[in-house]
């Protein structure tokens, strides 16, 4: 099992202009890069979706996002749920 489920990255939103937010499952910032890997993992993967909803309100609080911003931005879920360990332990080093 993850020692640290918070490691794990859960979204991928990007940003006009930005570099991309990388959010645990709490919608927190881990960090303000994405590698490439990490990029091309969420393209593949995933569908880009709006961060409408009031799950991402702490979000785009804590970002200072205008209402502009925050329509234009987007995000990929990377983590659906269905992952092995193994799988969640190789997305946490990408």
């Amino acid at each position: 099992m993850i020692n640290d489920p918070t490691s794990v990255p859960h979204y991928l939103v990007l940003l006009s202009g930005w570099q991309p937010y990388v959010l645990d499952m709490e919608r927190v910032v881990m960090r303000r890069e994405a590698s490439r890997l990490l990029l091309a993992f969420a393209r593949t993967r995933g569908k880009l979706e709006r961060i409408d909803g009031d799950e991402w309100n702490m979000f785009s609080d804590a970002q200072n996002l205008s209402t502009l911003e925050r329509g234009q931005a987007r995000f990929y879920a990377l983590v659906k749920g269905t992952e092995t360990e193994h799988q969640l332990r190789l997305l946490a080093v990408l």
